[in-house]
């Protein structure tokens, strides 16, 4: 089965610092496969903005893969090739798009709240440097609406720095404020539609061989 595993610059595990030998090397555990302790941990597409890293590559893996929350695990698994497209710039441009798409929803929940004019502040903004500055003067008029504009000014912040993790969290947790569990699940849906669609990743991780 051909995955996708998020690795640290260098080809290192994020939470393991194993460095994993160059593509075509096969790697096995030395010993039972246990999620989230030992096993080779993949990711499915609808996975990966789980798991954001410096590095994509497809990964194959071997045996019969089993599937956990957000993760594929697996008795062996080799790295096929790096998903080039999944670069610096790339990461910037996910987190600014997680950081628009929190900034809405922190207008329309301003909105609800009620707030109408600082929701249409927040979107006159068109630079991330502007939608920080501008959640900073909106929360010092309007303390009580603190905590919606400061999931905009976070979503801000965090995308300035290109920490696309931590937007993405952001845009999601930005969602759940209006539609509970169900609107955080649809809006990781719609990161990874992203990634899909702008890294040109293949849409069945049961797909056989490697990209193109």
């Amino acid at each position: 089965m051909i995955a996708y595993k998020f690795l640290r610059t260098g080809r290192l595990g994020p939470f393991s610092d194993f460095r994993w030998p160059a593509a075509g090397e096969w790697v096995r555990p030395e010993s039972e496969v246990a999620p989230c302790k030992r096993g080779i941990h993949a990711c499915r597409i609808e996975d990966l903005p789980w798991w954001l890293a410096d590095e994509l590559w497809e990964i194959e893996l071997g045996g019969e893969p089993t599937p956990h929350e957000h993760k594929l695990v697996a008795a062996s698994g080799r790295l096929v090739s790096r998903v080039a497209e999944w670069n610096r710039p790339c990461a910037e441009e996910f987190a600014a798009a997680c950081a628009w798409r929190a900034r809405d929803r922190a207008a329309q929940t301003l909105r609800a709240g009620p707030h109408d004019q600082l929701a249409a502040e927040l979107e006159t903004c068109t630079t991330l440097d502007g939608l920080v500055l501008c959640t900073r003067e909106l929360i010092s008029r309007a303390p009580e609406a603190r905590i919606n504009l400061a999931v905009a000014g976070d979503g801000g912040q965090t995308a300035l720095f290109g920490a696309a993790a931590t937007s993405a969290y952001i845009a999601g947790q930005a969602a759940a404020r209006i539609e509970g569990r169900s609107g955080y699940d649809a809006e990781r849906r719609w990161q990874a539609d992203w990634l899909r669609d702008r890294l040109a990743l293949r849409g069945d991780s049961n797909d056989q061989g490697s990209r193109p």
